[in-house]
């Protein structure tokens, strides 16, 4: 009945829902996430309370569907799964056949919102700043008007500040009216209490980006903004909103020994409930410093042991970020068990799309957009999604003769753009540089 279960709450602009709970990837601890969640949506089946105590929404995919609860999860549906929801009453959107290579509609969109901020941090992909600008709220709720009827899921908000904007409560409105699950990414600029109680009935979580503490957070970011993160953590925690936390990782974070564990310890007592790590990207100003930035091969392959650690010492769910799959199918964790929590590596294209501040759709956040007049039209036929789906179909060697093609679907296409071939295998991925050697 229920063939895969996905964790919700994602929000950030760099990656979508493609993210895993690290120490969950046992096959015991897969079981485990797996049974919660079939549980929860079983009973529901069975004649109890919706989950979040919404109605699910339920979208047709060829033969399989997915459904989705307000609680942010996403359960793959066979036939039987599919007609026992409708008969408990569900929200039917979107669906039909699949486009070949991709979902109907995307599951998740980013949208930014901004591109406006107090500071000019140094490795920001959207280049934003203080002489940024909002998006017009007409075109943002034009917007949204076309993605639900397309049968998108969930949204994540990001810029850019996005707690700046005066309309922003204006804006989650409207995506909820639309039967669409916010999201917000912020550095916490903004953030008051009484903002902070009214998004706790608005948004399935806000993601607050804290790249370090003290002085490794300076130099990451170039500005003193450890405290601002800890206490926007802290402010949401206490307002009843569900928090997590971004981490970029970088050579800086990872080169100061003990510096990655004192900050787990830091999010977790300020009252985050997930602490996602994100690859860096070499995009926007993120490309002029990616050199300096960019963890070398060594540290990168040890990211998953310390993961694991860390998840067991915080208490934090630890996720990774889709462009970190490579540096965790090297380690050969269970394939059965990625598969059933639904993980994936880059989604961009497939369940992904992202709309930039310049208006420019692309398959992900990092890439620059093009415009579009229809979206579900395009969402079927634009030339860079077709590009993006074919490459994950046909990948390269040695992606295509290894056995996480399917989980990791090549590495970052960011990453291989900037050494030169955006196509190519990651030539960052473990695997990827044993065979080149």
């Amino acid at each position: 009945m229920i063939r895969s279960l996905q964790r919700g709450h994602a929000p950030n602009c760099s990656s979508s829902g493609s993210v895993v709970g690290a120490a969950l990837l046992s096959t015991a601890g897969a079981a485990v996430i797996v049974n919660a969640f079939a549980w929860r949506f079983l009973r529901w089946l069975e004649g109890g309370s919706p989950p979040g105590g919404e109605p699910p929404r339920l979208r047709q995919e060829g033969e399989e569907a997915l459904l989705s609860d307000a609680e942010g999860s996403i359960a793959v549906l066979d036939a039987e799964g599919a007609e026992a929801a409708r008969e408990r009453g569900v929200v039917e959107v979107g669906g039909g056949q699949p486009v070949p290579g991709a979902l109907t509609a995307p599951t998740e969109v980013h949208l930014a919102i901004t591109d406006r901020c107090p500071v000019r941090c140094a490795g920001c992909y959207l280049e934003a700043g203080p002489q940024g600008q909002d998006r017009p709220l007409d075109g943002l709720v034009a917007e949204l008007d076309a993605l639900s009827a397309m049968g998108v899921l969930e949204l994540a908000f990001g810029g850019g500040e996005v707690l700046l904007r005066p309309d922003l409560l204006d804006l989650l409105d409207e995506a909820r009216a639309r039967g669409m699950r916010p999201n917000l990414t912020s550095s916490g600029f903004g953030l008051s209490p009484e903002l902070a109680r009214a998004l706790r009935d608005r948004v399935g979580q806000v993601n607050i980006s804290l790249d370090g503490l003290g002085a490794i957070y300076r130099r990451v970011r170039g500005f003193e903004g450890a405290e601002l993160g800890l206490r926007a953590i802290r402010t949401l925690s206490e307002a009843g909103v569900r928090v997590g936390v971004n981490t970029v990782l970088t050579r800086p974070l990872l080169e100061e020994e003990g510096a990655l564990a004192a900050l787990g310890e830091a999010i977790a007592q300020a009252g985050a409930s997930e602490w996602q790590w994100l690859r860096f990207k070499p995009a926007g100003r993120g490309a002029e410093v990616y050199e300096q930035m960019v963890p070398s091969p060594a540290q990168a392959q040890a990211l998953w042991p310390a993961a694991l650690a860390l998840e067991q010492s915080t208490g934090l769910v630890l996720r990774f970020d889709c462009a970190m799959m490579p540096f965790l199918v090297s380690h050969q964790p269970p394939l059965e068990a990625l598969q059933r929590l639904a993980v994936r590596g880059c989604p961009g294209g497939h369940s992904l799309w992202a709309r930039g501040v310049d208006g420019g759709w692309a398959p992900c956040s990092f890439v620059p957009g093009e415009a579009v007049q229809d979206p579900a039209q395009a969402w079927r036929e634009q030339p860079t999604l077709l590009a993006w789906r074919e490459r994950a179909q046909a990948p390269p060697e040695p992606c295509a003769s290894c056995e996480y093609r399917e989980i990791c679907r090549g590495g970052c296409r960011v990453v291989a753009a900037f050494r030169g071939q955006p196509m190519a295998a990651d030539p960052e991925c473990p695997r990827v540089i044993l065979w080149a050697a």
